[in-house]
């Protein structure tokens, strides 16, 4: 019998359905441990590790972490005898009597009470150490407490060494070769242009970092916003009942001295909860760029332009957050949070652009004295109500964000002109520019959780979002310019989501629905552009557990790129009379379907591969003048973009006093671009990084991790290689309470990056130098226990809003 491909098609979907069913009769044979985890207090333990060991081998089979709560849940149990083994640093290890799964008895419920080891901690040193990465079914995490050098340097520098994560000359950050990463802190997106959120992220102390988590493909109840996924900073806060915290203070030292200081607080009354953290931290130093520009028209052919830049920063921004939680009755609690950051920075340069000939023989010169004075004060206030609507995990939550951001910059430019043989002419200029803009947000959700049973959940949820840009610009001198650019947007979205655990697989589909309309409206230029546009962004995942060391997991998602705020701005930002930055109003969003697949064995050895196409892909463009001989960046929709990865992590320990960890990831990208016609790039790149640790006598712990990256094409830029070789030492003191770091980062001083471009008439060369290598001095102390967890990390309603924001 001819088979017609409708009925093969069919055939196939019987397969599949048959599989599944299969699946799912062979999930019932299996079982659920789960339990509550308290100390003799009567208070959930967090953290705590519950693992099943068989009674025949006694070797680990499947093991949980406990939540906030306390509570911890073992599924996809096979049908046996167990002992459940409960372990937590500071407290004696509980083992449970022989527990039975099969037909009968699927489901075991415990109740254990932890008590402390007070001998045992004042006679034995605990080692028990987080690994530096992390992989979980839906994102890799990046413990930062693992790392010695790495407490010693502020955020911008931990990220610019993590797998796969490369920050460009203008600060754009990518993820395995892709643009548009969305960075949060504390599940809160941050709102900020590049440059301002290289800033903030400067003031952030990597010893403040609980952890770092990478998400190539998150899940439906995220917003869609960040096509190439999304990088969570989740910062440290007190976790004890009564009166805890922390202190910290650091000093860091290159050319110029640096210093940072924090204070974490808690004070738990019970069914009140207060807590709050104060940081600070400073900058300063030098960087420089040399840059060349070939002139390839006719007219111009074979000469150049010489850019030779000098600057000094000198900054300081200050981090707070302040909360409380008040439990109404057990279970359902309503908090409120504030939370801001503030701070100014200080930059001057000394530029020297030169016009040559062929021979690079000057035929003019002029040089740019600039100073810069930027300030900002961003808040965020945040309501939250939770209801645990029953002990299965039935669950409610409404958010409501309000923030406003609120940036300023002064700057003057000093522009002197000399002829070839370097006398002085009579047309100097001066440019006074002051601008300022000021983002308010509205943005409220709703989430709901319903377990059906121990096999099945569903999620969903409702969101929604108001944003206001005001941005003004007021330029004086040899150019005038007088603008005001206000930007509206709202956004609705909804959101369904269902897990499914069978025995060793687990499975989720997501949908969410978003609605954006916009508005950008240049008062001046008389301009007016809206947007309007419905989009459905599906997600899916499945995780398959082939035996105790072997699992394999596979992501899909659809997400959109939206423009950040300031690439809308048709603003003109003057670098010199001949360089300058603008805006793009009529910037598209930008779209990316998303596919990966990864392996791990032992949680040693994790494998992966991706692949990634990204349509209408926003990307920075240069545009030349030949005529004026004026050059200036701006942000422009290519056609599309192709990316493919592959990479393998390690994390060994060899003996007890040596550990290692290191990822190699190689990468493809195609970019086509229709800049002046039809123009593709393309490019093999790698990256890699190794960190080696070492406890020494006397209680020292020694480590030394090196990066490396090969070049790489960013949109139609290459970056290019560079690397670095950090050290630290550490030690323990004052009764295990402190910890003393001394570190030193670029030992041999290798930190340059750089960039060039050439297509169509455009053929420069950019090489960046700062001051990166530092000795950096840390020390921080702990006080109270640490057994209670507070809201203060939780995702708020503007989550997604916030990380487009222009400053």
């Amino acid at each position: 019998m001819k088979l017609t491909k409708t009925s093969l098609n069919n055939r196939m979907l019987a397969l599949v359905c048959l599989v599944f069913f299969s699946n799912l009769l062979f999930a019932a044979t299996s079982g659920v441990i789960k339990g509550k985890i308290l100390d003799v207090r009567n208070q959930p333990i967090e953290f705590a590790t519950a693992s099943l060991l068989s009674t025949k081998t006694n070797k680990f089979v499947k093991g949980e972490v406990s939540n906030d709560k306390g509570e911890f849940v073992i599924d996809q149990v096979t049908p046996g005898e167990y002992i459940l083994q409960v372990t937590m640093v500071g407290y004696v290890k509980n083992e449970s009597e022989k527990l039975v799964i099969d037909s009968r008895n699927t489901t075991v419920e415990k109740s254990i009470v932890l008590k402390e080891n007070v001998v045992q901690l004042a006679t034995v040193a605990v080692v028990a150490k987080k690994k530096f990465i992390e992989q979980t079914v839906d994102k890799m995490v990046i413990n930062p407490d693992a790392s010695i050098t790495s407490a010693g340097e502020n955020v911008y520098e931990i990220l610019k060494k993590l797998p796969g994560i490369t920050i460009d000359n203008n600060e754009n950050i990518s993820l395995k070769g892709k643009e548009n990463v969305k960075v949060m802190i504390d599940d809160k997106p941050t709102y900020l242009s590049a440059d301002q959120l290289a800033m903030l992220l400067k003031s952030m102390q990597g010893k403040n970092v609980d952890r770092i988590e990478i998400m190539e493909n998150p899940p439906a109840r995220f917003d869609a916003e960040g096509n190439s996924g999304i990088i969570n900073i989740k910062t440290k806060h007190s976790k004890a009942p009564g009166f805890n915290g922390s202190v910290n203070a650091g000093t860091s030292y290159s050319n110029k001295l640096r210093e940072n200081a924090g204070i974490d607080l808690n004070m738990n009354f019970g069914k009140l909860n207060l807590y709050g953290n104060f940081s600070y931290n400073d900058w300063r130093g030098w960087n420089s760029m040399e840059a060349t520009r070939r002139f390839t028209s006719t007219s111009l052919a074979g000469s150049y332009q010489l850019i030779d830049n000098h600057g000094n920063y000198d900054g300081a921004g200050y981090n707070y957050k302040v909360g409380a939680d008040y439990f109404i009755a057990k279970n359902h609690v309503i908090s409120v949070m504030f939370r801001g950051d503030f701070g100014s920075d200080t930059d001057t340069d000394n530029s020297k652009t030169s016009f040559t000939d062929a021979n690079r023989l000057a035929d003019s010169t002029l040089n740019t004295i600039s100073n810069h004075y930027n300030k900002w004060d961003n808040k965020t206030y945040n309501v939250n109500y939770k209801w645990d609507i029953d002990t299965l995990g039935t669950s409610l939550s409404v958010d409501a964000d309000y923030a406003r951001f609120y940036y300023r910059e002064n700057s003057d430019q000093h522009v002197t002109y000399y002829d070839a043989a370097g006398n002085l002419l009579d047309h100097n200029s001066v440019l006074n520019t002051n601008q300022g803009e000021d983002i308010d947000i509205l943005s409220s959700k709703i989430d709901y959780v319903h377990p059906f049973n121990k096999m099945f959940r569903i999620e969903s949820g409702l969101k929604a979002s108001f944003v206001t840009n005001n941005s003004q610009i007021d330029m004086t001198g040899f150019i005038a310019q007088n603008d005001r650019f206000i930007y509206k947007e709202n956004i609705q979205a909804a959101y369904i989501s269902g897990n499914a655990q069978f025995n060793k697989t687990s499975l989720q589909l997501g949908i969410r629905l978003e609605n954006t309309n916009s508005t950008g409206n240049s008062v001046t230029m008389n301009q007016v552009d809206t947007k309007s546009y419905l989009n459905l962004f599906p997600s899916f995942y499945v995780q398959q557990t082939l035996n105790a060391n072997n699992n394999i997991n596979f992501r899909y998602s659809y997400r959109i790129g939206r423009p950040n705020y300031d690439m809308l701005n048709p603003f003109r930002w003057m670098i010199d009379p001949y360089t300058y930055n603008q805006g793009n109003p009529l910037l598209g969003p930008q779209f990316t379907h998303s596919a990966s697949l990864s392996h791990t064995f032992k949680g040693e050895f994790i494998t992966s591969i991706g692949y990634n196409y990204t349509k209408d892909l926003f990307s920075q463009i240069l545009v030349q003048d030949d005529a004026t001989k004026t050059i200036y960046q701006t942000m422009q929709n290519l056609t599309d973009a192709i990316d493919w990865n592959a990479s393998e992590t390690v994390q060994l320990q060899p003996t007890k006093w040596w550990r290692l960890n290191g990822t190699l990831i190689g990468m493809f990208k195609e970019v086509d671009s229709n800049i002046n016609g039809d123009v593709q790039f393309k490019r093999w790149s790698y990256n890699g990084n190794l960190t080696t640790n070492f406890t020494l006598p006397l209680k020292v712990e020694m480590e030394m991790t090196g990066y490396y990256s090969s070049k790489q094409l960013n949109g139609n830029f290459t970056i290019k290689p560079y690397y670095s070789v950090d050290l630290g030492f550490q030690r323990k003191i004052l009764k295990d309470n402190g910890i003393l770091r001394l570190s030193v980062s670029d030992l041999f001083n290798t930190g340059s990056n750089g960039a060039y471009s050439k297509y169509n008439n455009i053929d420069i060369d950019v090489l960046n130098k700062y001051d990166s290598r530092k000795l950096n001095i840390t020390f921080s102390y702990r006080f109270g226990k640490d057994q209670f967890s507070t809201r203060s990390n939780r995702s708020t309603a503007s989550s997604e809003e916030q990380s487009r924001s222009g400053k």
